[in-house]
């Protein structure tokens, strides 16, 4: 559609304004403002942008002045990648204590449904293998024994700990413990990599990794991984959660996943800032799209209306992944409005198992 048949439908239908907002650039902004003035209809100039989060912690939930040095590196199979309609097969996991694994967990569990074939192909887990095993409210109650004191690492970390909080949800627990991501710590440490997977990051470093997509085999690799990561720490003085948040600053924002967001300009100031985002977004951080770290966002926030955008946006994505409460309030918090979009935008979430049905 033109931007002058949309406008034009706009005012017949009674509209006073009207936003534009092409992906990732302004050249319809020209067009607007003469069409807008040929139709006595406000023009509001905006963007839909890709936003990437450049300040996202390695470690997130710990307190400052408390001292932490045990560590349980665990890993998760799943029927499928919905932490509220898929259900967990396997749970492993390892307790390293200064630089030692002291303890290990290691348990299949019945999923209560059918694992798809795709999964079985992946992990090798199948339905049989699980028929006499435990269901996870049985399971839980020991692993949170077990990791009970300590900091939860994994590769990956917002995909196993949103199942983990969802199971823990129905048994009426709360997961509380630090958590350290080795994919955001390992794209730190090696930002030279193309990609920071865990068969990649292995290799990398020398470490064994036989089993791929069996929990407890995933689990020691990764706890390989960290203590030699966390070697390099030590070896570098870099002897704090902290210290190691400040890591990421090292990061190739390139490997970082875009999310989508709306800004809208207010008035002159923001119509500058705008500009100064997009130019920027083209000339110093395009990968495959021009993308605005949130740091320059907030630079050039005056005169600016952010919005969470669609499913693709930060929000959503959020709480699809089922993130920690406050994880979800900060991201909440960075916006001036919520978008909630017509369920028809939405449905290919149901098309491909994220949610359930149109309710969900």
């Amino acid at each position: 559609s033109s931007f002058e048949a949309l406008a034009t439908r706009a005012k017949k239908w009674g509209h006073k304004a009207i936003a534009i907002t092409d992906h990732g650039v302004v050249q319809g902004f020209p067009d607007a403002m003469e069409i807008g003035k040929k139709l006595d209809l406000k023009i509001i100039y905006g963007v839909e942008g890709y936003l990437i989060n450049d300040n996202k912690p390695i470690i997130t939930n710990y307190e400052d002045d408390e001292e932490y040095n045990t560590y349980v590196v665990f890993d998760i199979e799943t029927t499928g990648l919905s932490p509220t309609n898929d259900r967990i097969t396997e749970i492993g996991a390892v307790k390293i204590r200064d630089g030692i694994v002291i303890d290990e967990f290691n348990q299949l569990i019945n999923p209560g449904l059918p694992i798809p074939d795709k999964i079985v192909n992946l992990t090798g887990i199948t339905d049989e293998m699980v028929s006499d095993k435990p269901k996870i409210e049985e399971v839980l109650p020991e692993f949170d024994n077990f990791i009970k004191g300590s900091v939860l690492v994994a590769h990956n970390a917002t995909f196993d700990i949103g199942f983990i909080r969802e199971n823990y949800i129905k048994i009426g627990k709360t997961i509380d413990n630090p958590v350290l991501d080795t994919l955001e710590l390992t794209r730190a440490l090696f930002p030279h990599l193309k990609r920071h997977k865990l068969d990649i990051i292995a290799k990398h470093l020398n470490v064994d990794l036989t089993n791929h997509h069996r929990a407890v085999d995933d689990a020691k690799a990764t706890g390989e991984i960290f203590i030699k990561c966390m070697n390099m720490l030590e070896e570098n003085n870099i002897n704090s959660f902290n210290g190691i948040n400040r890591l990421a600053e090292n990061k190739d924002l390139s490997k970082e996943r875009p999310f989508h967001i709306i800004i809208l300009a207010k008035n002159q100031k923001g119509l500058k800032n705008l500009y100064k985002l997009v130019s920027q977004s083209h000339l110093n951080y395009f990968y495959r799209r021009p993308r605005i770290p949130k740091s320059l966002l907030s630079k050039y926030r005056e005169g600016l209306i952010i919005g969470s955008a669609c499913e693709a946006g930060e929000l959503y994505n959020a709480i699809l992944q089922n993130k920690d409460f406050n994880e979800i309030k900060n991201i909440v918090t960075f916006y001036d409005y919520l978008e909630i979009q017509p369920i028809g935008n939405n449905m290919h979430l149901v098309r491909t198992g994220l949610v359930k049905n149109e309710y969900e």
